[in-house]
């Protein structure tokens, strides 16, 4: 074989290991965020058959949500790789207009009387 030929050979085998190298940890990110995103489900489960109070339960619940809409984007939709800047500045703006929905629901329900008068 030639000088050349070996040059490639090694070439497309330290590729070949990178790529393998890169996989694995991305890998092992994914299933890392999927048993977080389990621990988190268990606890709200877990706090709601406790019988904890609305006051705590409903914002620690929202909360762990929001965690578990993050590590989705992130790792599962793949945001985090570039290239992604479209995709991420529609979701952006429908989760700023679903907020806006919210806060303005909720502002109608309990607020929204004193407008009236």
């Amino acid at each position: 074989m030639s000088n050349e030929t070996n040059n490639n050979l090694k070439f497309n085998q330290d590729r070949y290991n990178f790529e393998k190298r890169t996989r694995t940890e991305e890998m092992r990110m994914q299933v890392t965020t999927f048993a977080i995103m389990i621990f988190l489900t268990l606890i709200a489960f877990a706090m709601v058959a406790a019988g904890l109070s609305k006051e705590f339960v409903i914002p620690a619940v929202l909360l762990m949500a929001l965690i578990q809409v993050i590590l989705q984007f992130y790792y599962f939709m793949h945001m985090k790789h570039p290239g992604h800047g479209t995709a991420k500045l529609m979701m952006l703006s429908g989760l700023f207009i679903a907020g806006t929905f919210v806060v303005m629901a909720l502002y109608i329900t309990w607020l929204g009387e004193p407008l009236l008068k």
